[in-house]
């Protein structure tokens, strides 16, 4: 009876299932909590994966950083032409959404997602352009690190001594992702990698050293990139269990009420406070 019962439950859709449905876009999150961990390299290989299985994939947009494997995973993979900017006297290349509108492929890489844009795209910021390709049905795979969701700027800036300046709304990780993925490595054996000139060239290395990648840094930075995934995968297992008629009756469900004085200077970052506490509660 037991064996039965397993039968008749849906099974967790795959992204290629997800892929395959018609209307809005859906998007994979590759999450990583620093620079080097793997997270464009996992998208590619995941790319070519995919095209295997029949899927129409194309790159908008990856940054290799100079990373000789990474640069590796995108030979085979049709890349649309980057949008070429002057600014400053130096040439830009960045994402060009007029040509990926008019492509059209059932899925897209958009490598960095809180990337502010060069002059002159469709939008300022990176995230705004997955949006669009989002609501036009293009399926997306992106990547970015745990520092740059925008309400827990304060608590790693607190820890890290330093400030993103890029931020991505929570919404993509709460709500419009359909995956996320945490891209994990060891803190000692990415140290190794930058010291071996892995992740950045051998001028940055000592500047690096001196910001994120410290040894207590970039474990409070795992720990917050694990929790985000960990939190993702509960609400996303008690929303299907509510759509599957888990819930036998609706649970009242407790508030979070911030409060503050007309000329509170901290009134963004209560705000920010209390809407990851309710994101975390699954709660309003």
């Amino acid at each position: 009876m037991p064996k039965l019962e397993r039968e008749k439950r849906p099974r967790p859709e795959s992204f290629l299932d997800l892929i395959r449905q018609q209307g809005r876009g859906n998007l994979k999150i590759f999450l990583g909590f620093a620079p080097g961990v793997g997270k464009t390299y996992r998208m590619l290989q995941e790319a070519h994966a995919l095209k295997k299985k029949g899927v129409d994939v194309v790159v908008g947009v990856v940054d290799t950083h100079g990373r000789a494997e990474t640069e590796a995973l995108l030979e085979g993979l049709e890349q649309v032409p980057a949008r070429r900017v002057q600014y400053k006297g130096i040439e830009l290349l960045d994402l060009d959404m007029d040509a990926v509108l008019v492509r059209m492929p059932e899925l897209v890489l958009i490598d960095e997602l809180p990337h502010t844009n060069a002059p002159g795209g469709h939008n300022k910021k990176r995230w705004q352009d997955v949006e669009e390709c989002l609501a036009m049905g293009i399926n997306v795979m992106t990547t970015m690190n745990v520092q740059h969701i925008e309400s827990l700027t304060d608590d790693i800036a607190r820890t890290t001594k330093v400030r993103v300046t890029e931020t991505v709304p929570d919404r993509f990780l709460s709500t419009l992702a359909d995956e996320i993925v945490d891209v994990d490595l060891p803190v000692d054996e990415l140290l190794d990698r930058l010291e071996e000139g892995k992740i950045y060239p051998r001028e940055r290395i000592a500047q690096a050293f001196k910001h994120f990648f410290q040894f207590r840094k970039l474990t409070a930075l795992r720990e917050f990139s694990l929790r985000e995934v960990a939190k993702s995968v509960g609400a996303r297992a008690a929303k299907r269990e509510a759509t599957m008629g888990g819930a036998a009756e609706e649970i009242p469900k407790e508030r979070v009420l911030v409060a503050m004085s007309p000329e509170a200077r901290q009134a963004s970052i209560l705000i920010r406070k209390g809407a990851r506490l309710a994101g975390e509660l699954n709660t309003d």
